[in-house]
């Protein structure tokens, strides 16, 4: 990634953020945009913005790989099958939060995974589900946490 192109993506990102700052209610973004511009997951659920657009490529967190976790969701969903979150990680070759066989790492899957929730993808039982007592890391019950928006400049 070019310099001018990690200054620029840094730029738009503090820019949108900083709309959520002292009240995020008033600001002209979505709960789940902002997360993903505060936590790099690539936003495939907003294409009607433009904004992250231009830098596709600076987002930690490919649209592929969001694309790929939504896809598994949205088959368990349409089977009626449950997932857990330890099993969802199975899936992706994740191996407790320190080792991984695939392309994606813990923080990751929650990051995605919070971001599709907060776009009403699902509903309460299959997040309930995903993040079970002692069938997810603790660390992942933030996904379907009341709380709309936490903006922490990650």
């Amino acid at each position: 990634m070019s310099d001018i192109a990690n200054a620029l993506f840094q730029q738009m990102r503090l820019t949108i953020l900083l709309t959520a700052k002292d009240d995020a209610e008033q600001s002209p973004f979505l709960p789940a945009y902002l997360l993903a511009w505060d936590d790099g997951v690539y936003p495939i659920l907003d294409e009607g913005a433009d904004w992250h657009k231009p830098h596709a490529e600076q987002f930690r967190i490919a649209k592929e790989q969001v694309d790929r976790i939504f896809s598994i969701l949205c088959d368990h969903w349409e089977d009626k099958k449950e997932v857990t979150f330890y099993e969802l990680e199975d899936l992706l070759g994740i191996h407790g939060s320190a080792y991984s066989t695939g392309d994606f790492q813990r923080n990751d899957v929650i990051s995605i995974c919070r971001y599709l929730f907060l776009h009403d993808r699902f509903d309460k039982e299959f997040w309930s589900t995903l993040c079970r007592n002692g069938e997810c890391p603790s660390d992942a019950h933030i996904i379907g946490s009341n709380r709309e928006v936490d903006i922490y400049f990650n």
